[in-house]
């Protein structure tokens, strides 16, 4: 009997066992899959952002000349880039929709709440400082690395005041966000606003972007908005000096598709800003500033930077391809700081810069990102027609 007793005791210790391996089996399975996930965001997203940088810098959009002269419609390199881009970028969300809707809802969704915590007025405000900031440093947030990565004088100044603006606003933002309180508006859709079917706005959306581009060509080629620097370069290859500002966008927007799909995330750069200074400070110092804490760590957080540091390389390539690196006009040293602060501190104060709120936020049409971005823009062509008129910055 207790030779019975001893032996049922033995098989139950044998299946707990084999049990516990099983499950250390499964768990190191679960860990390894884990690995590898998260390996190959890492690579998609190093892909996506040289590709980035890449593009934008065969595209020229980068060079503060165009983005100065866009402001005052004497060139329309960079509206044509960015329209062909958005419409693009749109088309990719309308395509997720019909074959991946679940995992575009989770980025949709995540995009939402980020918009519920702001107001028309921050995301005004925020634009409204970024356009003055593109005017002024003649760049962009995600630009800036362009910019550095094509060997553009006195980006690194622009750099400099970005993260000055993401250290600024990383230590004041409770007491920025406490001054305007969030409102319905600002996270709703274009299509929930106007109760109107989502498929039948994308499609106008999408058709009418395509339209404004076809006519900004029609009326100014874009042979004659660039002088080109070696007429015997080929026309659309990666040694090409120049690539047609609206294939380059297309191509561009086309990464968003990707990142949606395998990344389940919206393009964007200004993040990277804030997570950079995140990292000087001891945590124990974080501890007071919740905004910045949120940035220190995180997988996503660190693809932020990721994705920068390969737009960095994605442009240098790009420019040394085309026989083009650091032969780019710059601007003064003083502008590039100063618009370095402001468009960095406007894009975190709004949520997003020009391909967060621009591209990816409006490409979901969210009335929030649409605000932020004709902000941008107003602000950036009225200082630009100012700026002409009294002989400043130009």
């Amino acid at each position: 009997m207790t030779d019975d007793k001893n032996l049922s005791v033995n098989i139950d210790l044998t299946d707990k066992n084999n049990k516990t391996d099983e499950q250390m089996e499964e768990d190191k399975k679960s860990k390894w899959k884990y690995i590898l996930e998260r390996i190959l965001k890492i690579i998609v997203m190093m892909i996506i952002g040289f590709l980035f940088g890449f593009i934008l810098e065969k595209s020229k959009v980068y060079e503060p000349k165009f983005i100065r002269q866009q402001m005052i419609f004497n060139k329309f390199l960079m509206m044509k880039m960015f329209f062909s881009a958005l419409a693009t970028s749109s088309l990719s969300i309308f395509i997720l929709n019909l074959i991946a809707k679940e995992r575009y809802n989770k980025v949709f969704e995540s995009y939402r709440t980020m918009l519920k915590s702001k107001s028309i007025l921050i995301v005004c405000a925020g634009g409204l400082i970024l356009g003055l900031g593109m005017t002024i440093g003649g760049s962009c947030p995600g630009m800036v690395f362009v910019q550095l990565g094509a060997g553009v004088n006195y980006s690194y100044l622009t750099l400099v005041g970005g993260l000055l603006a993401g250290l600024f606003h990383g230590l004041l933002n409770s007491y920025l966000t406490a001054s305007s309180k969030p409102d319905a508006v600002t996270s709703k859709t274009l299509f929930e606003l106007i109760k109107v079917n989502a498929i039948i706005v994308r499609i106008l959306f999408i058709v009418l972007l395509a339209a404004g581009v076809a006519l900004m060509e029609i009326f100014v080629p874009w042979k004659k908005d660039y002088s080109f620097r070696d007429n015997t370069r080929p026309f659309f290859s990666v040694t090409s000096e120049v690539w047609q500002p609206i294939i380059g966008g297309c191509c561009l927007g086309s990464l968003q598709f990707f990142s949606l799909l395998l990344l389940s995330k919206s393009l964007g750069s200004s993040s990277s800003f804030t997570t950079a200074v995140s990292l000087i400070f001891p945590f124990k110092i974080l501890e007071k500033f919740p905004y910045l804490k949120k940035f220190r760590f995180g997988l996503n957080n660190y693809l932020s930077l990721l994705f920068v540091l390969s737009v960095f390389g994605g442009s240098m390539a790009s420019s040394f391809l085309g026989g083009v690196f650091n032969k780019a006009q710059s601007v003064h040293p003083y502008n590039a700081v100063l618009g370095g602060f402001l468009l960095v501190f406007g894009a975190r104060l709004a949520g997003g810069c020009n391909t967060g709120h621009g591209i990816s936020g409006t490409s979901h049409l969210f009335i929030g990102s649409i605000v932020a971005m004709m902000s941008m823009f107003a602000s950036g062509i009225l200082l630009g027609f100012f700026a002409r008129t009294n002989d400043f910055f130009f």
